[in-house]
C-alpha cells in the first residue's frame, strides 16, 4: 500500500494527540499551539466530516517518525536521501482523492475549514502545496504557500513566498496567460519536506517531486488533474485545481511570518480562481499553524539542515547536528561540532551565515556535549563558554530577510533589506589544546543513560 497521510497517522497513534470533541473553528489556532505535539482534531464545528491535522514536524521526535529513523539521525538521514539520484514518479489513472469531484458553481473554497492563524489575519487561510509548471512544458515547481479565499472560487495566492514559483508566474504573466496551478493538501508528510526545499540548482534535471520517493523509499504515484494540464500526488486528501490570473492583484495579509511578526504586512498578491476540487470522503485538512513554535519554523528549515550538515562534513568538519532552532524564527542556526584546530569554528560559522536559505542572521557553534535542540543547553553553553570580546564576530550590511522587523529597508520591495549577521563560538577549546579543553568537562551523573526512569514506574 502506498504511504499517505492516513497510513502515517495509523502508524504513529502513540505519538499523535487525537481530539474527539467538537472544536470551534475560531479556536483551532490557539488549540494547536497548546497541543505542542502532532495533533488531529476529529470534529470541527460547522464542517461535518472534516478533520484538521498539524504539528507533524514539531520536533526531532516527530520528524524522525516521518523519516522512519531516530531523532538523533534526522538531519544525517535526510542529507543522505537528498543526495540520492531522483526517482521518477509513476503515472496512474485514478486516485483516492477523486472520490468526490466538484466543478464550477459546486466549488466553494469557504466550505473548507481554513482558519485564522493570527489575531490580525483578515480572514481564514488554507496552507497548500502548490504545483505549477513553466510555460512550454518546462520545469515543475512544488512549494508551500497560503490561499486566502475571498469568494467561493477566488482567493489571493501568496506567491511571493516562493522565488521559483514567483518566476514561473511572471513568465506566464508576460504572455498575458493564466498560470495553471494545483493546490495539494494532505499527503504523507515526506512530501512536505520537498515542498519546503528552496535550492533550485537541480531544476534543469529534475524537480522536487522526484526526490519524495527517496524520502519514502518508494516511487510516488501521480495522477492527471481533471481540468488543468498538471499532475498531482495520487494519494492526497484534497486537490484544488485552477488558474492564477495575470495582471490582477489584491491586498493579502497581514499574516504571521515564521519570525512571529506581521512583517512584511499587507502585500499585493495574485488572484487564484478555482475550477475543480477533488477530495476523499471525510478528508483530513493538513494545515500548518503559522504561529509560535509550530511546523512553520522547523519544516521550512528541515531540508536545508540536511543539506548544510552534508556540506560541512564534506569540508572535513566533525559536525554532529545542524538545526535552525524554531525559537529563533529560522533566523538562528546552531551547529553542534567537535572543533579540532584554532580557527575551524570561525570557518564553520562563516559558511553557515553564507547559506542563501534560510539566510540566517545568527549562527552559534556548540560542542559535542551540548544538545543543540535544547534552549536550556544553548543558554548554558553561551553563559559559560563564551568571551564576547574573543568569541563573537559581526558582518554588517548583509543581505537581510523580509520577515525580520529589525532589518533595514533599502528599496521598494519587502525583500530589499539588510541586517548585521553575527556568529558566536560557544564551543570548548579545540582538540589541539587538550589540557585547556579538559577544564570545560561537563558534570554528569554516574552511569548516565544506562537506565530509564519509566522502567521504575508503575504501569
Amino acid at each position: 500500500m502506498p504511504k499517505d497521510l492516513r497510513t502515517f497517522i495509523a502508524a504513529n497513534e502513540d505519538l499523535i494527540l487525537k481530539v474527539p470533541k467538537p472544536v470551534p473553528l475560531g479556536n483551532l489556532s490557539d488549540l494547536i499551539v497548546q497541543a505542542g505535539r502532532p495533533v488531529v482534531f476529529d470534529n470541527i464545528e460547522g464542517f461535518p466530516g472534516w478533520r484538521v491535522a498539524d504539528l507533524f514536524f514539531r520536533d526531532r521526535v516527530a520528524q524522525a517518525a516521518v523519516l522512519e529513523t531516530t531523532p538523533d539521525k534526522v538531519t544525517e538521514v535526510l542529507g543522505e536521501r537528498l543526495a540520492m539520484p531522483p526517482r521518477e514518479p509513476l503515472m496512474v489513472n485514478d486516485a483516492p482523492h477523486k472520490e468526490r469531484i466538484l466543478k464550477g458553481d459546486d466549488v466553494d473554497l469557504r466550505k473548507i475549514p481554513g482558519f485564522q492563524h493570527g489575531g490580525r489575519d483578515p480572514g481564514p487561510g488554507i496552507i497548500v502545496m502548490n504545483i505549477c509548471r513553466e510555460p512550454d512544458n518546462g520545469a515543475v515547481n512544488f512549494s508551500f504557500t497560503r490561499l486566502a479565499p475571498f469568494e467561493a472560487r477566488r482567493g489571493t495566492m501568496l506567491i511571493a513566498s516562493s522565488p521559483h514559483q514567483r518566476a514561473i508566474y511572471e513568465a506566464w504573466e508576460a504572455r498575458g496567460e493564466p498560470m495553471p496551478m494545483a493546490c495539494v493538501v494532505g499527503t504523507h508528510p515526506a512530501y512536505e519536506i520537498m515542498a519546503s526545499y528552496s535550492v533550485p540548482d537541480h531544476l534543469e534535471k529534475f524537480g522536487e517531486l522526484e526526490l519524495v520517493g527517496n524520502l519514502l523509499d518508494e516511487r510516488i504515484e501521480m495522477v492527471p488533474c481533471e481540468s488543468i494540464p498538471l499532475e498531482v500526488p495520487a494519494h492526497a486528501e484534497l486537490v484544488i485545481e485552477g488558474y492564477v490570473l495575470p495582471h490582477e492583484r489584491r491586498d493579502d495579509g497581514p499574516g504571521p511570518s515564521q519570525a512571529l511578526y506581521y512583517v512584511p504586512g499587507v502585500t499585493q498578491q495574485p488572484v487564484f480562481e478555482a475550477e475543480t476540487v477533488t477530495m476523499r470522503e471525510n478528508p483530513i485538512l493538513r494545515q500548518h499553524n503559522t504561529l509560535m513554535y509550530s511546523d512553520h519554523q522547523p519544516l521550512i528549515s528541515l531540508p536545508h539542515e540536511g543539506l548544510l550538515l552534508s556540506r560541512l562534513r564534506g569540508f572535513g568538519h566533525e559536525v554532529q547536528e545542524v538545526i535552525y532552532v524554531p525559537w529563533g524564527g529560522t533566523l538562528t542556526c546552531v551547529v553542534q561540532m567537535t572543533p579540532k584546530t584554532d580557527g575551524e569554528v570561525r570557518n564553520v560559522l562563516t559558511a553557515t551565515l553564507g547559506e542563501r536559505w534560510p539566510n540566517v542572521k545568527w549562527a552559534i557553534a556548540v560542542d559535542d556535549d551540548v544538545d543543540a535542540t535544547s534552549a536550556e543547553d544553548l543558554i548554558w553553553s553561551l553563559s559559560t563558554r563564551v568571551d564576547a570580546a574573543a568569541d563573537m564576530f559581526v558582518i554588517p550590511n548583509s543581505k537581510g530577510h523580509p520577515v525580520d522587523p529589525s532589518a533595514r529597508r533599502t528599496g521598494g520591495s519587502p525583500r530589499d533589506v539588510v541586517f548585521s549577521k553575527w556568529g558566536i563560538d560557544a564551543t570548548k577549546p579545540p582538540l589541539q589544546h587538550a589540557e585547556e579543553r579538559a577544564r570545560f568537562e561537563r558534570t554528569l551523573p554516574p552511569l548516565q543513560g544506562e537506565v530509564d526512569l519509566k522502567d521504575f514506574l508503575d504501569e
